[in-house]
């Protein structure tokens, strides 16, 4: 069972306050770097609900969206969003598309639940068209959850060091009262490294800082990172 399927419910509906109020951090990101999608063909990876693909649908896109919540996509299927087929999928493993499938890749806040992206970069290049673009984002990894904040700060007068950037780790936190997330802490240099061994240009790389004062937290911290490629 996917994570989310055991508090689908609350998460739809916290997500959808946020869109209500303005309140996303990384997302104005991503469309500016994506432009015109018109008549696009796109893959959107870890689709959730379908919030994302319904914005994309509108903009004129063609879209296929995966996400292993089964209780999501059935949710995002209910929506009946025009050209958007929606498919139950863990994207850990190998794609179900043939190669040279899409112009377009979009991931909001996903690659950082998998512990190989290698395979996942892997897996982008191959099913995208020659000069085809992804633009995903994820959590800062100098910033990741519990735990993994890094500085230092005097206790008693004494400095102590508290976090550590380079070591990797699933970190596992509750969610929804009784539900448990799961994320890999990598550091940016294993990003980089398989999106550039895996035929990908960086073209954009954007720490969102949103205008609005009603996410102060995200206004004052470097909480997420909006990445665009091209498939050479």
């Amino acid at each position: 069972m996917s994570q989310y399927d055991k508090f689908a419910k609350e998460y739809i509906a916290m997500r959808s306050n946020m869109f209500d109020k303005k309140m996303n951090a990384e997302f104005p990101v991503m469309l500016q770097l994506l432009g015109n999608i018109k008549s696009k063909k796109l893959l959107d990876l870890g689709c959730g609900f379908g919030d994302y693909a319904n914005i994309y649908s509108k903009k004129g896109a063609i879209v296929t969206a995966v996400d292993n919540s089964k209780k999501e996509i059935e949710h995002a299927k209910n929506l009946s969003i025009p050209n958007t087929k929606f498919m139950v999928y863990d994207i850990s493993k190998k794609f179900p598309f043939k190669n040279s499938s899409f112009d377009i890749i979009t991931s909001s806040l996903v690659f950082d639940h998998l512990e190989d992206v290698d395979t996942l970069f892997k897996e982008c290049n191959r099913v995208l068209k020659n000069k085809g673009i992804i633009v995903f984002s994820v959590t800062n990894p100098i910033f990741y959850q519990e735990g993994s904040l890094v500085g230092k700060i005097k206790i008693l007068g004494k400095k102590k060091i508290f976090g550590n950037y380079f070591e990797r780790r699933k970190i596992t936190r509750k969610w929804g009262g009784t539900a448990t997330m799961e994320h890999y802490h990598k550091p940016l240099e294993d990003y980089f490294s398989a999106l550039l061994g895996n035929g990908f240009e960086l073209l954009s790389f954007k720490e969102p800082q949103p205008k609005t004062e009603k996410i102060t937290w995200h206004c004052r911290n470097p909480t997420f990172l909006v990445i665009k490629l091209r498939k050479k």
